[in-house]
């Protein structure tokens, strides 16, 4: 609903323009010379053409970010661990917390002999 709005404000704002600039002007480009053409059909036209140069730049800019996502994506799926991998980090955890547990009782052990000793 807003977008209506601003289009109608915006058509609104365009025929006033269009009302009060009918004066024709000749346009040059290069060799080339058109006549007798409304100011209105110049602005206009001026205004398109950056509506669509802008355009051209942000597709540019869209297809560029959409190949560094893609690249990025693809990293990060190689760089996933696969399950034999994953098996053996477990292994080693367990086995890394099994060694913790022996590792207190064993230290219990000794401070007991430490003690004997004494």
């Amino acid at each position: 609903m807003l977008s209506i709005l601003f289009s109608v404000i915006f058509g609104l704002a365009i025929g006033y323009f269009a009302t009060q600039n009918t004066s024709p002007v000749t346009i040059q480009l290069g060799e080339l010379s058109v006549q007798n053409i409304p100011l209105y059909f110049v602005a206009i036209g001026s205004l398109i053409l950056g509506f669509f140069i802008a355009w051209i730049f942000y597709l540019a800019r869209t297809v560029s970010s959409t190949f560094t996502i893609y690249g990025k994506d693809r990293l990060v799926k190689r760089t996933e661990t696969d399950p034999d991998l994953e098996r053996r980090i477990r292994q080693l955890e367990s086995e890394n917390a099994r060694l913790r547990g022996n590792t207190a009782s064993d230290a219990e052990y000794v401070g007991g002999l430490a003690s004997s000793y004494k």
